[in-house]
């Protein structure tokens, strides 16, 4: 059997969709990207744990992958299985801790919450992203994280109370081990609908007016202890183009991709910026989006 059936035979023992060959561009926020040996969409918890089992026991690679808006892929694509979580959909509420599985769109969390006259989760608003990514990353804003608001996370190895989550910015127990998320409960106050819906909606504005529009993964580095913009700028990067792949002159921490931009464009401007930052500063930046596959020691400087 070869390597390309042993996923797909696994896809199907599980009962999971699935799709050979699957183009990552489609998948993802850049528009840019090979193709995955096999993309594995289960669409239950237990499908998950199975389809990882399995994955697991056959040593095959594999990549959870959300809404693609915070990871670039490779041009050369992905040798192994990217599990998505676009079908691990289901919000529910008990008393004050709603509950909501990864494939749900963060937007989606958020009304759910105001039609529940539950506040708390309004600054996640406005981030393209499902909740299994952003419970990954530990995701946030102006001095809020979901650190703040998470009860419990379940991933394919079992169940996490806030504190084992290994919360950090930007981190956590889920990304650093590549262990999907499954679900994850957030523990919210009573309020009323009209002020938690003014508070999302400056927050979605606050997002719209900051951020360039264009393609992009968001912010390319982690503001820990910087902010990552400021220092970018302090370099005269801004506009700085490689390729079809340009730094943002409205947000310096955004790079831009045109439609015919590829991966290796947008790796090579990373690491411009990075040499460059650490040449003139000596400030070393981390990016915070990933890198899905290989990627050339020919696009570094």
């Amino acid at each position: 059997m070869s390597y390309k059936e042993r996923l797909v035979s696994i896809a199907k023992l599980c009962g999971a969709d699935y799709e050979e060959d699957c183009d990552l561009s489609a998948l993802c926020s850049y528009r840019t990207g090979g193709r995955a040996d096999c993309r594995i969409s289960p669409a239950t918890e237990e499908q998950l744990k199975t389809v990882v089992e399995e994955l697991k026991a056959a040593e095959l690679p594999y990549f959870y992958l959300g809404c693609g808006s915070n990871v670039l892929a490779s041009d050369e694509g992905y040798r192994g299985a990217v599990i998505c979580t676009d079908k691990l959909k289901g919000l529910s509420v008990s008393g004050k801790i709603i509950t909501a599985y990864a494939g749900e769109k963060v937007a989606d969390l958020v009304k759910f919450a105001l039609m529940c006259s539950l506040g708390g989760a309004e600054f996640l608003n406005g981030i393209p992203a499902s909740v299994g990514g952003v419970v990954a990353m530990n995701a946030g804003c102006y001095g809020k994280s979901v650190a703040d608001i998470c009860s419990y996370a379940v991933s394919a190895s079992g169940v996490y109370a806030a504190k084992d989550c290994g919360f950090a910015y930007r981190e956590s127990r889920f990304k650093k081990t590549n262990d999907g998320v499954i679900k994850a409960a957030f523990h919210l106050e009573n309020a009323e609908y009209d002020q938690s819906e003014a508070k999302a909606e400056y927050y979605r504005n606050l997002r719209k007016n900051k951020q360039p529009k264009g393609r992009s993964c968001g912010s390319t580095f982690k503001n820990d202890g910087y902010y990552a913009g400021k220092v970018i700028e302090s370099c005269n990067l801004k506009g700085v183009r490689i390729g079809s792949a340009r730094i943002s002159e409205k947000h310096v921490n955004f790079i831009l991709a045109d439609p015919k931009a590829k991966s290796a464009d947008i790796y090579s401007l990373i690491n411009l910026i990075k040499k460059t930052v650490k040449d003139k500063t000596g400030i070393e930046l981390e990016e915070e989006i990933e890198f899905l596959g290989s990627f050339s020691d020919e696009n570094k400087f």
